[in-house]
């Protein structure tokens, strides 16, 4: 077989279902313009995650407590800190800009 016949190019489907020029919709060529991102909204968290350090006997009361009151550990926390700062002036002070925007980072979900 010396001959050769011009092969087309052709995908499966086409092969399968046949060719139909009309039914492939064209890309565009030149640069399409994409919508603006979509900022997320900020949704504020209703807890925030942090750590601390207690002493080893303030830590067992503490625990101690949380069983026998049958509460959970955020709710001591927070009755316990609610009260202790309800008479803190500082407690009620502005933070300075810098400082605020870094603590309400911590205040909202970060966006998936």
């Amino acid at each position: 077989m010396t001959g050769s016949r011009p092969r087309v190019a052709a995908s499966t489907d086409d092969l399968i279902y046949g060719v139909e020029s009309a039914a492939v919709p064209l890309l565009p060529t030149g640069p399409v313009a994409l919508p603006p991102p979509v900022e997320p909204e900020a949704v504020p968290v209703s807890r925030v995650v942090f750590t601390n350090q207690l002493k080893p006997d303030v830590y067992r009361e503490l625990r101690q407590y949380e069983y026998w009151a049958h509460m959970e550990l955020h709710e001591v926390l927070h009755e316990a800190l609610v009260a202790y700062l309800a008479d803190k002036p500082e407690a009620k002070k502005a933070l300075p800009p810098k400082v605020a925007a870094k603590t309400l980072k911590r205040l909202v979900r970060k966006p998936d």
